[in-house]
């Protein structure tokens, strides 16, 4: 780990990480780091070569760090730790409350097509409409919920069940992660195409060092998200620094890269999402992933690198986030047509068009 000295370095420095492997994605294969999206592709088995190996890429690296470092330990320069203690964790929400929050997270990462990684860090920097407009939604109704779950003290645990990160289960997730990264590159190598080895390779990479951005820039830790949102004592401003940090430097690292390369490096043509439109479903989506963001400070970014390292909560919040995406995906088509349909909704959206048109319209 790279300790600055500083939480608030540590957090730009993260960031910066984050941006780098956002933006040689971008560079190398022309995608998008949406992680909620290859969750997804996972649970459908859709190129899973691809979108299993940037997972396990994340989890490999954080059950290096805890291996083979110590990142719960605060230091003399250092306040604040790069994981929090599992105790802490756990401390101000129920079991019930994280099981709530994943699935509310899940099902709306999938009605918005994205999450705080595709819309955030990736979306923003393109000027995305779509992901403005997400954007501003999860923060805002993240605000709204965070806030009034710490001083309501819904899912405040009655009984405070402890999570617990045993040692083994770190190296038993270490040799999983590689074993699972060897058989997806070797299921790759036994097609004989160099390229798909490769992208395997790669798809690797990126997750290993997206998640070593999101470790070092303390994002894992969900109260660092939970403070951001909540006003009072526990306020905690770092992961705005996290955002500016990896939305700035990518901001400009896509311009650079769309401007003088006319393909990504080793791919025809940038894979960019087809769909520019603003419609009722990113609205509810947004709101619902905010919800479920505020009660609980995790998204699947954060969530994918730490499901064993705060078990059985940090577990049974991303099963329950694959549950979510896997109903709605169920129940899509209905879901869809009622939403679009719903002339409140259409009213709200083309008010939040026409206001992000106009800040588009300043900033060209």
């Amino acid at each position: 780990m790279l300790n600055l000295g500083n939480s608030i370095l540590n957090s730009i420095a993260g960031g910066a990480i984050i941006a780098a492997a956002t933006s040689a994605h971008m560079y190398l294969q022309g995608k998008i780091t949406g992680l909620s999206g290859a969750m997804f592709k996972c649970l459908k088995n859709y190129d899973l070569n691809y979108n299993a190996s940037l997972l396990l890429g994340m989890v490999f690296t954080s059950a290096f760090i805890t291996c083979f470092f110590d990142p719960f330990k605060q230091t003399k320069w250092l306040k604040s730790s790069f994981l929090e203690q599992p105790k802490d964790y756990s401390e101000d929400l129920s079991m019930f409350g994280f099981i709530v929050s994943g699935f509310l997270v899940g099902v709306g990462a999938r009605l918005a097509n994205g999450c705080t990684s595709g819309h955030g860090i990736c979306g923003l920097p393109r000027l995305s409409k779509r992901s403005i407009v997400a954007i501003c939604l999860f923060m805002v109704v993240a605000l709204i919920s965070a806030n009034f779950r710490y001083y309501s003290m819904l899912f405040y645990p009655s009984k405070p069940f402890r999570a617990i990160n045993p040692s083994l289960m770190n190296y038993f997730v270490l040799l999983a992660s590689a074993g699972g990264a060897g058989y997806f590159i070797f299921e790759s190598y036994k097609t004989n195409k160099t390229d798909k080895l490769r992208d395997t390779l790669i798809a690797f990479a990126i997750g290993a060092a997206f998640s070593f951005g999101l470790i070092e820039s303390g994002m894992v830790g969900r109260h660092v998200v939970v403070g951001f949102f909540t006003i009072g004592k526990i306020f905690n401003i770092r992961l705005a620094f996290v955002f500016a940090s990896a939305v700035g430097i990518n901001y400009f690292a896509f311009n650079y890269i769309f401007k003088t390369f006319k393909k990504p490096l080793f791919k025809d043509k940038y894979d960019l999402p087809a769909n520019t439109t603003v419609d009722n479903k990113l609205i509810v989506g947004s709101c619902i992933f905010g919800i479920g963001w505020g009660f609980s400070g995790i998204c699947p970014g954060a969530l994918i690198p730490a499901f064993y390292i705060y078990f059985p909560q940090s577990f049974l919040a991303l099963a329950a986030m694959c549950g979510g995406m896997y109903l709605e995906d169920m129940y899509d088509a209905k879901i869809t047509e009622i939403i679009n349909k719903n002339a409140f909704l259409t009213n709200i959206n083309n008010a939040l068009v026409t206001n992000v048109d106009k800040v588009l319209k300043k900033t060209n």
